[in-house]
């Protein structure tokens, strides 16, 4: 599958997907299924609740897959202070093994314009995350922003340094196809865009649509299914932006 001149095979597929089991019920044995399968399926990162990152980061060790810390997930309706401490002690836990921050804004303070409270977020964020080598994520929930709000946010937190604006946490309503346009024209070209949140339908037609739209990570619990199905029915896809 080539989309947009990058060539998609099975060895490299998995490199677009943050591997997610986010419910706050899973139990132990289930999360250690699914970072096996991730390892399997080699793909980016491992993104569970915070209460799994020891083990998560202790079964990925020496597999170059990153450890997600999602600090006040999903909500992100904690103060700054509370945030950081979560992501440091999370961070320290690595021990400089691969990881990434996936934080969620504070969706309230991008909407009342309290754009300082965010941009002192994004750069507390940013100043964690580098300073253990790690990129940084900052969850937009388009779905509960206007399209000015998105532009704001995207603008605001790229100023700050992160690596990548997402679209959702899967728990705030499921982003419009269009918002990625949105985040593309806001974000500078070295900022990535993730897609999550997509729901549980269609998947792998709208993985493909997101990689044709210019996002470059994907976060789902469904990562498996959509590798096996772009291997068995799209292998042969050519998509170049503008045809």
């Amino acid at each position: 599958m080539i989309i947009n001149g990058k060539e998609y095979t099975r060895e490299n597929l998995g490199k677009i997907f943050d591997y997610a089991m986010l419910n706050h019920d899973v139990s132990r044995e289930q999360v250690q299924e699914h970072v096996r399968k991730g390892i399997y399926y080699n793909v980016n990162g491992i993104h569970c609740n915070p209460v799994w990152v020891p083990m998560i980061a202790d079964m990925l060790e020496g597999t170059g897959i990153e450890t997600g810390i999602c600090p006040a997930f999903p909500f992100g309706a904690a103060d700054v202070e509370d945030k950081a401490h979560q992501a440091e002690r999370l961070a320290n836990i690595l021990r400089g093994r691969p990881g990434c921050i996936d934080y969620v804004i504070n969706v309230g303070a991008l909407r009342g314009k309290e754009y300082d409270v965010l941009r002192r977020e994004a750069e507390t964020m940013v100043a964690i995350g580098h300073g253990h080598g790690m990129k940084v994520k900052s969850i937009m929930e388009n779905a509960m922003l206007t399209d000015e709000e998105l532009a704001v946010g995207c603008r605001i937190v790229s100023e700050a340094g992160v690596d990548y604006v997402k679209a959702a946490s899967g728990r705030g309503g499921s982003p419009a196809m269009r918002t990625l346009h949105i985040m593309r024209a806001n974000i500078p070209d070295h900022v990535g865009i993730k897609f999550a949140g997509y729901g549980t339908y269609n998947l792998t037609q709208l993985t493909i649509m997101g990689l044709a739209t210019g996002a470059v990570l994907f976060g789902t619990g469904y990562a498996h299914e959509i590798i096996e199905e772009i291997c068995q029915y799209y292998m042969d896809l050519v998509i170049t932006r503008g045809n």
